[in-house]
């Protein structure tokens, strides 16, 4: 079974993989490397001159590790392969997005969705007090204006996410052991 974490940045999917990956003993975490991603800084800095290098890098990196899971155990992940199609269609227009979805086609949009995707709805104002919390300084300029067409996107591509879609709202006071205890009651039933 793969349960795959969506949502804006600063939503808590790596926190709350982390802790359902902790709540049972057949269950592994598999982390987006991100931090493997030669152009995302540089992305933050200047959205409009390198959003073709950015998405189709993360297209690569999550395609590789998303096609290697091991799937004979339960699998928790912090990040959703259909995720580099709402970037696309944000970042992304005309032959360049033609191109990507091509590209999109022929690796991860090959591959099966997770089992089950959970999508964090948080309120903005929250997301923005994560962001600046976490300290992530290409992430400190992030415009609210591109964070609301973010969840438009999603939203767009929101039954894509996986083959049983959840949402889970979180508010600021929840715990990231009940959003966890939440997600695991979506995702398996407990």
């Amino acid at each position: 079974m793969i349960i795959a974490l969506e949502g804006l940045p600063g939503a808590g999917k790596t926190t709350t993989a982390k802790l359902l990956a902790q709540l049972r003993d057949d269950v592994s975490y598999l982390h987006e490397r991100s931090d493997e991603h030669p152009f995302l800084d540089a992305f933050y800095r200047d959205m409009e001159r390198y959003k073709f290098e950015t998405e189709l890098c993360f297209l690569l990196l999550h395609y590789h590790q998303y096609r290697d899971i091991d799937r004979v155990q339960t699998v928790v992940l912090d990040y959703l392969p259909v995720k580099d199609m709402v970037f696309a269609d944000l970042n992304l227009k005309g032959d360049d997005h033609a191109l990507f979805d091509a590209a999109y086609r022929r690796t991860s949009g090959s591959l099966p969705t997770p089992d089950v995707a959970v999508f964090f709805d948080l309120d903005l104002e929250l997301v923005l007090r994560r962001i600046a919390r976490r300290g992530r300084e290409y992430e400190a300029g992030i415009d609210p204006e591109y964070l609301i067409a973010l969840r438009a996107a999603y939203e767009y591509r929101f039954i894509e996410l996986g083959q049983r879609v959840e949402r889970v709202s979180v508010v600021a006071s929840d715990r990231p052991e009940d959003v966890a205890a939440t997600v695991a009651a979506a995702a398996w039933g407990i």
